[in-house]
């Protein structure tokens, strides 16, 4: 887009444009219009009134169009149905806030169209500037607000005792009659507006320190600046640096600028830390990616080839991939891989067409159940089936398809487990070929886990692997709950549909019952499951239960966590009145989405079920029915779907709500913005 704004002539004279086609007595019509209402100037980010009454003597109008122009570039458009001949229209359009723009004149255009598309035109020029905030408001992830000051024009800074790391956003005050308030978060590997994406701060100083940033360059600071033997790591979300180095086998690598770099987990099948801190980077030499997640304190390694995830060579060369369920890394619970191709694990190649991943049962490795497989590329393609790849295990095979197990995936024998707290080394060997591939698993000792004592509603919670912590309880609808073992609680994410948080203490927000508590001690976060007995509730006859959630575009307790069409992974929506149930979402990005962004602002497809997996669902006989304004944002196609052309906001929350009062087969769903 060009950088200057167009200064457009003065108002346009009203054109009518007329036409013919093969019948010669059809009517054109002659659109007219009247401006009730215009505005001369605003700011950036203003949402632009307009008042027009539209009328043509011959011709039923069609719509009413106001487009706005940055230069000869259209930034943004409205468009209002003209149902009724001659009345007054009324409506906005916003006019974009972004960065580097300066001062000057936009162009608004009126298009007036008739059913026969006979349309007229009329232009008038606004002024628009960008405001001088008299301050700016930080937005901590835990909700905690720092008014940021202005110290020149554009510039703006808060100095507090920070944490070293702060994930926070920034908006705006609304200054204006048509103004609104502009968030600023991260985005695309930098600060756009119109997000709420946390921005990841972060200082080596100790004690107090500034964050700045300026609305007109979006620079800000300061930043975490992570080298590897003197090369500078990119930022790529608030969350993720990554750089692609040339690495030899044995090679020493230094970090800098990591924070709290002592309780980083470091994965054995690519590095050694020596006692200095140093890594010696483990695999044969290559080209390789490493992206240092600063959430979860973890390195994830991947081979690369031209730029590229590397993929399995036919002479068995290049990298392979695990996708599935049952196993992740650093752990289960800070991220499970699934059947997400986004979070496949690279194999570490120690030997040449050697490949080998170590997991720790109870921990990265599910104990007692696994159904993953191996990948020639970081997705769908090739893979190894059945044929493809024996296993010289006793404990765990290779499905071949036909055996119960399918084809390829690994399982467990029957009778069969992995001991919880035993690392495990699975190696695939393709030295005789790609088609000969020959699968073993070994037991490298034992890794000691620290389990804490952690109560819930006074109620003992257990755990396997010091990461996430289990209890089932008898809950009441609006009951105080008590949590002990966890002492950094008001750092944690609470569900808005199943917690409030007040003074230490959760209120249980659904209806009275059997619930199954997962404290996730790595992510800080609550999952929730409804029971009936020891087993999953399902969807009762009369509305009352559980309705389960699957599909793509949802997840929680971010979008990092997509549920998908895996059955055991479904959401258990909370029952928070008789018969209806909720689910509470902010709009946000696809990967790296903070926490409470469990609805993807640009895609949707899920479903409701009535168990956790296949079976009865909310379509067909039983199809819910979109309540007024729902199908402003949603389609129900079979499964649920954005409506065609909408986006959400993103950053906005959004209140998806099943009502089931009237029976199953005659819900009602209602979407809206809160």
């Amino acid at each position: 887009m060009k950088k200057r704004l167009y200064y457009a002539a003065a108002l346009a004279s009203l054109l009518a444009f007329t036409g013919c086609d093969d019948d010669d007595t059809k009517i054109v019509g002659n659109p007219v219009m009247n401006i009730d209402l215009t505005v001369s100037d605003g700011y950036f980010g203003d949402s632009i009134p307009f008042i027009i009454q539209a009328s043509d003597a011959d011709v039923a109008l069609s719509t009413l169009k106001a487009k706005l122009f940055y230069g000869e570039e259209q930034v943004m458009e409205t468009v209002i149905r003209t149902k009724v001949n001659g009345d007054v229209y009324e409506g906005k359009i916003f006019a974009p806030f972004w960065a580097n723009i300066p001062d000057g004149k936009a162009t608004l255009k009126y298009v007036l169209q008739n059913i026969n598309f006979t349309t007229s035109e009329m232009e008038t020029e606004i002024a628009l500037k960008r405001a001088d905030y008299p301050y700016l408001t930080l937005v901590a992830e835990d909700g905690t607000e720092y008014r940021m000051d202005r110290d020149a024009q554009y510039q703006y800074s808060a100095t507090q005792n920070f944490p070293k790391e702060l994930l926070a956003y920034i908006k705006t005050p609304v200054v204006s009659e048509y103004g609104n308030e502009i968030t600023f978060g991260w985005e695309s590997g930098g600060i756009k507006e119109g997000t709420t994406t946390s921005i990841a701060f972060s200082s080596t100083e100790i004690g107090a320190y500034s964050i700045e940033f300026n609305t007109l360059t979006y620079e800000a600071s300061p930043f975490t600046k992570i080298l590897i033997d003197g090369n500078e790591m990119e930022a790529i979300d608030s969350e993720n640096y990554q750089i692609d180095l040339t690495l030899r086998q044995g090679q020493v690598l230094v970090f800098d600028g990591l924070p709290d770099y002592d309780n980083w987990t470091i994965d054995p099948d690519f590095f050694e830390k020596n006692d200095n801190g140093e890594l010696t980077f483990l695999p044969i030499g290559g080209s390789y990616r490493i992206i240092a997640n600063l959430k979860l304190k973890y390195f994830f390694v991947q081979a690369m080839s031209a730029g590229a995830p590397a993929t399995l060579q036919s002479d068995g060369t290049g990298a392979i991939w695990i996708i599935g369920e049952g196993v992740g890394k650093p752990s289960l619970a800070a991220r499970e891989v699934g059947w997400t191709t986004e979070n496949a694990l690279c194999m570490s190649q120690i030997e040449a067409k050697k490949y080998q991943v170590t997991l720790v049962a109870g921990r990265s490795v599910k104990a007692d159940n696994i159904n993953f497989k191996f990948f020639h590329q970081q997705g769908w393609g090739g893979e190894f089936s059945g044929t493809d790849l024996i296993s010289t295990s006793n404990i765990v095979g290779v499905g071949t398809g036909e055996d119960g197990h399918d084809n390829g995936n690994l399982y467990l024998h029957d009778g069969q487990s992995l001991t919880v707290g035993r690392i495990y080394k699975f190696v695939v060997d393709v030295t005789a070929g790609i088609s000969n591939a020959v699968l073993t698993v070994t037991d490298e000792g034992e890794q000691p886990v620290e389990i804490r004592n952690v109560t819930f509603a006074g109620v003992k919670m257990d755990s396997a692997d010091g990461d996430i912590y289990t209890a089932d309880v008898s809950l009441g609808q609006s009951q105080q709950i008590a949590v002990t073992g966890i002492d950094n609680l008001n750092e944690w994410w609470f569900n808005p549909d199943y917690f409030t948080y007040e003074n230490g203490m959760l209120s249980f927000i659904p209806v009275s019952g059997d619930y199954r508590i997962s404290a996730n001690t790595v992510l800080n976060y609550f999952a929730v499951t409804r029971l009936n007995g020891s087993s999953s509730a399902t969807l009762n006859d009369d509305g009352t239960g559980a309705i389960w959630l699957m599909g793509w575009g949802v997840g929680s307790p971010s979008l990092d966590q997509q549920f998908g069409w895996t059955p055991g992974a479904s959401y258990c929506m909370p029952e928070v009145s008789p018969k209806v149930y909720r689910f509470t979402c902010t709009a946000g990005p696809e990967t790296g989405s903070s926490m409470g962004q469990r609805i993807r602002f640009d895609y949707l497809s899920c479903k409701f079920f009535f168990q956790d997996g296949w079976g009865g669902e909310l379509s067909g006989d039983n199809a819910l029915t979109l309540a007024p304004g729902t199908e402003a944002y949603l389609a129900d196609n079979g499964n649920l779907e954005l409506a065609s052309g909408v986006q959400l906001e993103e950053g906005a929350t959004y209140v998806m709500t099943v009502d089931l009062s009237n029976g199953n087969s005659n819900g009602i769903l209602t979407f809206e913005k809160k």
